[in-house]
């Protein structure tokens, strides 16, 4: 019950912001530096996902939304993963301006520094996306993430623009409940959950991109693999490679996308366009939130009627998986002040809420379940 009361939540306090958002848009529209009249922008973006697949779609409607927003004078010309610069290199085209911007999530870049992946998700910190949303908005967290992004030196301006459910844990040929369960399997795992797997749980974990994954369970070069939502685990055909998958995604309680806009590109945007282009980042971050858990109850029903079948991981196995999480921070936070950062904003704002986020928790009714 806890998920669906905070996603209403989610909704009353988007919604709020959005009505405040305009009302900033028109003051600028009447006398601030708006609009020469006429003049136009063009960027070109990229998504992180290739052609076709459910991100894809996703990103693709962000950029229309923008497009159709602004009226056509700033058009975003949308690019599937892969089609002007590797994904990897996202950022850094960004950056050296070859491209615009980039729609993406920041578990990309641990390779600058773990603490990125925790501006996606949380393991062990937030439970579900009111708790990532309220801190991204209301509790610092944009703020500290703009921090560390241009402490990199990336020339980014980044605008929050999407944001969906709790992913699946692990795809596998043999149901996975508990910690046992998992031993003696090769996991593929995302930063920074299988970094903790491997160094804390002692478990076996291989990092493969996500465009590897399936086809590396297919050839047997991993034997259980996580990557997202299950209607992007849809389209990437995990169904196709393996019978049972497991949740909840401890790893990934939520996960969020940025908007990365070169700085060049976002500076010479008049006051008017930049407020649409937040504004229309906020209003895709309620409809991926929406229609993305409609259409995960479609994926969960195609797997069902193909015979796979979802697995429940035990409360012990959760605790465990939770306290491997916080051995990790407690070790590796004095070690890396980005981490220690983020973790220790992400905790205050937790001990804010989680008392009256506990009262919002109530059952169905039985006939809900019928």
């Amino acid at each position: 019950m806890k998920k669906s009361i905070s996603l209403l939540l989610i909704v009353v306090l988007t919604l709020s912001m959005l009505l405040t958002g305009c009302g900033g848009g028109g003051d600028v529209a009447e006398g601030g530096d708006a609009a020469v009249a006429g003049e136009t922008y063009t960027w070109k973006v990229q998504g992180y996902t290739a052609a076709g697949t459910y991100f894809d779609e996703i990103g693709s409607e962000l950029a229309n939304r923008i497009t159709e927003m602004s009226g056509g004078r700033l058009t975003i010309e949308w690019y599937a993963a892969d089609s002007i610069v590797a994904v990897a290199e996202g950022a850094n085209a960004v950056r050296d301006g070859i491209l615009d911007g980039v729609w993406d999530y920041h578990g990309l870049y641990t390779s600058l520094n773990d603490a990125f992946a925790l501006f996606c998700s949380s393991p062990g910190l937030f439970s579900d996306v009111i708790d990532m949303y309220t801190w991204m908005h209301y509790g610092g967290g944009i703020e500290l993430w703009q921090e560390m992004w241009d402490a990199y030196n990336m020339n980014g301006h980044l605008v929050f623009a999407g944001m969906h459910g709790m992913e699946d844990w692990l795809w596998s040929n043999v149901p996975i409940e508990t910690i046992d369960d998992m031993k003696g399997l090769t996991l593929r795992m995302m930063p920074i959950m299988g970094t903790i797997l491997a160094e804390v749980g002692g478990l076996s974990v291989a990092f493969v991109s996500g465009t590897e994954i399936v086809s590396s369970m297919e050839r047997g070069v991993i034997d259980a693999g996580e990557y997202s939502i299950p209607i992007l685990d849809k389209t990437f055909g995990f169904q196709d490679v393996a019978k049972y998958y497991a949740r909840p995604g401890v790893h990934q309680p939520c996960g969020t996308q940025a908007l990365n806009i070169n700085k060049d590109r976002w500076n010479e945007l008049p006051d008017d366009l930049k407020k649409i282009v937040e504004v229309a980042c906020d209003a895709h971050t309620i409809y991926f939130l929406g229609k993305g858990m409609m259409d995960d109850l479609d994926a969960v029903a195609y797997f069902e009627e193909i015979g796979a079948v979802q697995t429940q991981l035990t409360d012990e196995t959760i605790e465990t998986l939770i306290s491997w999480v916080d051995e990790y921070y407690e070790k590796e936070c004095p070690n890396n002040e980005w981490l220690d950062k983020v973790v220790t904003s992400q905790r205050n704002h937790i001990k804010k809420i989680a008392a009256y986020k506990d009262t919002f928790d109530m059952p169905y009714p039985e006939w809900a379940y019928e």
